[in-house]
């Protein structure tokens, strides 16, 4: 079983390299099993088609990213600044594990891949609708006790995972730039996040 698990996962590994390289258009099936070092059979054998294969990959990532997001949101009792910060945190950390799943999703949405909304749109009714509408009140809860500025809960939320992704997203240009910056990444993600959070906090807290 456990050598069964191992080559499922290097079948995604070696997919999600091709993936990235060449689009959902442009991968091809042989060249994943090459990369693998597996018969292309066995691709069939765990996924059955393309199709299967790619949603796999993105599913099983965001129902972790979901799982992360209802441990923080589903909590009533926080704070909207604790809210923010372990929302930011659980992302950021999320996006380093996977690093070039925003790329991926970014060229599937421009290349109007249905796969990608199809996953997020069963995502969200299986596992985020309370989730979000508890963050919501939450951020909510905080601008009418006056803890926070007034501002729209679900922007915010916008606010938070676009500030996230713009790192991943943008990373090749970036580090063409800067390229200082990336001689130490873990330690420039670090201040990344810390950055991120300081900026949502020094604008939506009030003053």
């Amino acid at each position: 079983m456990e050598e069964l698990e191992t080559t499922r996962e290097k079948l995604k590994l070696a997919a999600l390299e091709e993936f990235v390289e060449k689009g959902y258009d442009g991968a091809r099936m042989q060249e994943i099993a090459n990369r693998a070092g597996a018969n292309k059979a066995m691709i069939h054998y765990y996924f059955t088609s393309k199709d299967a294969l790619f949603e796999s990959i993105i599913r099983e990532a965001f129902e972790e990213l979901f799982q992360l997001f209802s441990q923080i949101w589903s909590m009533a009792d926080q704070s909207p600044d604790e809210l923010i910060t372990k929302t930011v945190s659980a992302h950021f950390q999320f996006l380093s594990e996977h690093p070039y799943l925003p790329r991926i999703i970014v060229r599937e949405l421009n290349s109007n891949n249905p796969i990608v909304e199809k996953v997020m749109h069963d995502l969200f009714e299986q596992m985020g609708n309370t989730n979000i509408r508890q963050a919501v009140h939450t951020l909510a809860a905080g601008v009418e006790a006056g803890k926070l500025r007034n501002v729209d809960p679900m922007q915010t939320i916008w606010n938070i995972i676009g500030l996230n992704l713009f790192f991943f997203v943008a990373k090749p240009l970036l580090k063409a730039i800067w390229q200082e910056e990336f001689v130490d990444e873990k330690k420039l993600l670090v201040k990344r996040e810390e950055a991120i959070v300081d900026l949502l906090l020094y604008g939506l807290l009030p003053r």
